[in-house]
């Protein structure tokens, strides 16, 4: 599978404005909430949620906030840029620059798990990470994200719900 199955260019802000946590976790519901078919108020709910079960930060700068909730209609990911960084989970983490939201109906765990690795492994490198904090558009960071996974290990794709349909 790949992640940019579940990425769109809409589910990408370059320049979010959030302050604290909770404020971060509501611009990244809003992303998530028109493809994941739930309300933002209620997507920011289950993040806030499952970030107090343990932190979702990475290495690098990275955190990604994710939920399993039932009435969500497909997994659904979305990337959000802080410029400033934002500090998230605990002050030994430091400031956090790139945010992977996620947000999966409950009976999907395998490819949960799938989903976020993928995610990790793409954002694991440094270079990618730093290329992508220099994008200024939505546009411009799917096309750095599409072509670093194309390099990363060529997954086919993941059939959408579109391509089930017209089979």
């Amino acid at each position: 599978m790949r992640w940019m199955d579940f990425l769109t260019v809409e589910a990408i802000q370059p320049s979010l404005q959030a302050r604290d946590s909770d404020t971060l976790l509501q611009e990244l519901a809003g992303l998530l909430a028109p493809e994941a078919g739930m309300t933002q108020h209620l997507l920011a709910y289950h993040l806030r949620e499952r970030e107090r079960l343990g932190s979702t930060v990475m290495e690098g700068g990275v955190a990604i906030p994710h939920c399993r909730v039932g009435g969500v209609r497909r997994i659904v990911t979305c990337l959000g840029i802080h410029r400033a960084g934002l500090a998230f989970g605990g002050p030994e983490h430091g400031r956090m620059h790139l945010f992977v939201g996620m947000a999966t109906p409950p009976d999907t765990a395998g490819l949960h798990l799938g989903v976020l690795s993928r995610i990790a492994a793409l954002l694991h490198s440094a270079t990618l990470r730093d290329a992508l904090l220099r994008t200024t558009t939505a546009d411009e960071a799917h096309s750095l994200l599409a072509q670093a996974e194309a390099t990363l290990h060529p997954y086919p794709a993941h059939p959408t719900h579109r391509d089930i349909l017209h089979r």
